[in-house]
């Protein structure tokens, strides 16, 4: 797959879910805290569209973004820019993130350097590679080489505590992304899923069912 050329680094396309920027929701339920969902690498904000949709059937006014590139520490500046915006257009709420594959890395960036953890309620992954992708190693820094065991980028991320702040962190699965190291050191909760495909757990059923009950403060599994 060729690198898509994003000349505008650092601007978002944010979408909201339809009819939940003026607080509505299911009818009769209060809104849940907003949600922020992160693409993974060599994706876009369309591989949330089906997550986004079932957190708005939830009551979560729920985000996608357009990350600037494949380098986390870049990404993690966007972030932090729509958590911000989010966070201002819910008087100040605190937010939860949900990153797929290598967007996982840019929001844990953002909660550990680029002071997330006081914006933030909850952390979800899915299938990141919290400790390094060999085949990364393969890759230029600039286009995801920072996924790679050992990199100077994952040694700053796991140094120290893996988990700050008062955030609740997640890490979904699946049984074949076995390649990938994906457990955080306390982490709440960790479950895997049988048989989805790494590209496709954005879009599965099973992702898009277990990401609300673990907003919601229950480990599926």
């Amino acid at each position: 797959m060729g690198v898509r050329g994003r000349a505008r680094a650092g601007v978002l396309a944010v979408a909201a879910a339809a009819g939940l920027l003026g607080g509505a929701g299911p009818a009769g339920a209060a809104e849940r805290e907003p949600v922020v969902l992160v693409h993974g690498y060599l994706g876009s904000e369309g591989d949330m569209a089906a997550m986004r949709d079932a957190l708005a059937a939830a009551g979560h006014p729920a985000y996608t973004i357009d990350l600037p590139g494949e380098e986390n520490t870049a990404n993690a500046e966007a972030v932090r820019a729509l958590v911000d915006r989010v966070r201002a257009d819910h008087g100040g709420a605190r937010v939860s993130l949900v990153g797929h594959s290598m967007g996982g890395l840019s929001t844990r960036h953002y909660l550990k350097s680029l002071g997330g953890t006081e914006a933030v309620r909850s952390y979800v992954s899915m299938g990141t590679a919290h400790h390094g992708y060999a085949p990364a190693c393969l890759l230029p820094t600039f286009l995801g080489g920072q996924m790679c065991p050992g990199s100077d980028f994952l040694r700053r991320l796991n140094e120290g505590d893996e988990t700050p702040g008062d955030v609740r962190y997640a890490t979904l699965t699946s049984s074949l992304d076995e390649s990938r190291e994906d457990r955080l050191d306390g982490a709440w909760c960790h479950a895997e899923f049988p048989d989805v495909p790494h590209a496709e757990e954005p879009r599965s059923p099973v992702f898009i069912d277990a990401v609300p009950r673990v907003l919601a403060g229950t480990c599926p599994g």
